[in-house]
């Protein structure tokens, strides 16, 4: 998800020092975050990731307070491909800033990956259309640094208004999004959530399956609109690899991976207590992937580890864990 609900990883406030980093400074970042993974086995070995797979890191995603200089240092230090865009700081650059973080990237050996989508879209019609009015320079901006693949997540549940009505209005709150982004070369992505005890919170339950997703991909009707699939919420909504045969590879925007905690059952299970991709073996993870793999899907492939354990983690090593999970993931698979 690109904001968390209300029981996921508090979302902490980002440090944004000035984008124009002198390179010198660029270089002692680029060292520190590599020292720091140097004594860390788990990032030694770096083979080549087949299957059209990129292994991301996306700062925001994980809770973690981070500018676009850490991110990118942190992903070329442990040997992630593609790097999360934080999309408010790139709608501040300056011209000569666009260059600056093209170079950085090349020297770092990666490619963006996904920006978080900033519209207000799920309150009320005043900040809506507000928000709404921010997008085109903000889509420009994205579109100017390279980036390609926006994202959101649809929340499974709410208090007031029923499935049909929340449907008509994600409907055309998100195909007058989709407008924009697509003026600017952006595919859009969107995450449906699956988790039981989180769609129970409120009165009228939503979006939480893959073919439900799938329907309001058709509904926005756009071929720049896709999925976020994560293989927790594929799991808690009860999907299967069998489902796949609705999905198309073009309709993948971005793929997440988690793990879920053993002995509980699935209707017990809370969004903000995830394990590592392929830690536990509650969430068939091979079955996903591969499923993904045999219909072609291209796309950037992260983690999303929720719990109490990666956050009091040292920073070096929950980045170093979740790119040897996202390793070990990859190696299941034998399509």
């Amino acid at each position: 998800m690109d904001h968390p609900p209300v029981n996921r990883v508090p979302t902490f406030p980002c440090v944004h020092p000035s984008v124009h980093t002198h390179r010198r400074q660029w270089i002692q970042q680029m060292a520190i975050a590599a020292a720091g993974t140097y004594f860390m086995p788990e990032v030694l070995a770096q083979p080549a990731i087949p299957h059209g797979f990129t292994l991301d890191l996306t700062a925001w995603k994980l809770g973690i307070p981070a500018n676009q200089d850490q991110a990118i240092a942190w992903a070329h230090a442990h040997g992630f491909q593609s790097v999360g865009a934080h999309t408010q700081e790139i709608a501040r650059w300056k011209e000569a800033d666009f260059e600056t973080y093209a170079q950085r990237l090349d020297e770092a050996k990666l490619t963006w990956s996904i920006a978080s989508m900033p519209v207000a879209f799920r309150g009320d019609e005043s900040a809506f259309k507000e928000s709404l009015a921010t997008l085109p320079a903000a889509a420009r901006a994205l579109e100017k640094a390279g980036i390609e693949r926006c994202i959101t997540h649809i929340m499974p549940c709410h208090d007031t208004l029923t499935y049909r009505a929340n449907f008509r209005q994600h409907q055309q709150r998100l195909r007058a999004i989709v407008s924009i982004l697509s003026d600017h070369g952006l595919r859009f992505g969107m995450e449906y959530v699956g988790t039981q005890s989180l769609r129970n919170r409120r009165k009228f339950p939503f979006v939480h399956t893959l073919r439900e997703g799938l329907e309001l991909v058709d509904a926005i009707g756009s071929d720049q609109v896709g999925l976020v699939l994560d293989c927790w919420h594929w799991h808690n909504a009860q999907d299967t690899v069998e489902d796949f045969k609705w999905l198309k590879a073009h309709q993948v925007v971005s793929v997440e991976l988690n793990d879920a905690q053993a002995h509980i059952p699935r209707a017990e299970l809370q969004d903000g207590r995830r394990e590592l991709p392929a830690s536990t073996g509650v969430i068939d993870t091979k079955g996903f992937l591969e499923g993904l793999v045999r219909i072609g899907v291209q796309a950037p492939l992260m983690a999303e580890p929720f719990n109490q354990a990666f956050r009091d983690m040292p920073r070096e090593q929950g980045i170093g864990r979740i790119h040897a999970s996202l390793q070990k993931a990859m190696g299941l698979i034998n399509a």
